[in-house]
């Protein structure tokens, strides 16, 4: 079980690359995986709930076996960000969808609107829940920037 939960909050090894883990493993592992189940809406969002749910556990157990909390190399919670950025959205273009990685990219940094305390959480919940609330607020931005262009 150990390797397994290893395996899946790196996303299958991406987050150790050396540059950048979260965004070139996690967050491009979201694109990815939206541009296969952006067309259905309730496969969207069953994905997105299971990598949610996956994330909170695999990168709780991760946390403990690389003894740091929310070490770089756990990058799952990028992916389940990065999937919850773009459920439902109304244009699923490749410009909405560029936008919506950059958007997210920046939240989750930033971290802004009080999303840094998620991160006190513990385990897996603290690890996941600030890319969920930065993933909820890239969605909100990119609804009102399609209502208003």
């Amino acid at each position: 079980m150990r390797s397994l939960a290893k395996l899946l909050a790196t996303c299958f090894c991406l987050g150790y690359i050396p540059v950048a883990p979260g965004t070139f493993g996690g967050g491009l592992l979201g694109v990815g995986i939206y541009l296969l189940i952006a067309q259905n809406n309730f496969i969207n969002l069953a994905v997105t709930l299971a990598v949610t749910v996956i994330a909170i556990w695999s990168s709780g157990q991760a946390e403990t076996l690389f003894g740091k909390k929310d070490d770089q190399r756990i990058v799952i919670d990028e992916t389940a960000g990065m999937l919850v950025a773009m459920l439902w959205l109304p244009d699923t273009s490749l410009l909405y969808l560029g936008l919506g990685f950059a958007v997210f990219r920046v939240m989750d940094i930033v971290k802004p609107l009080g999303i840094r305390k998620l991160h006190d959480l513990k385990g897996g919940w603290g690890i996941v829940a600030d890319d969920i609330a930065a993933g909820l607020v890239t969605n909100i931005i990119l609804r009102i920037v399609m209502r208003i262009t």
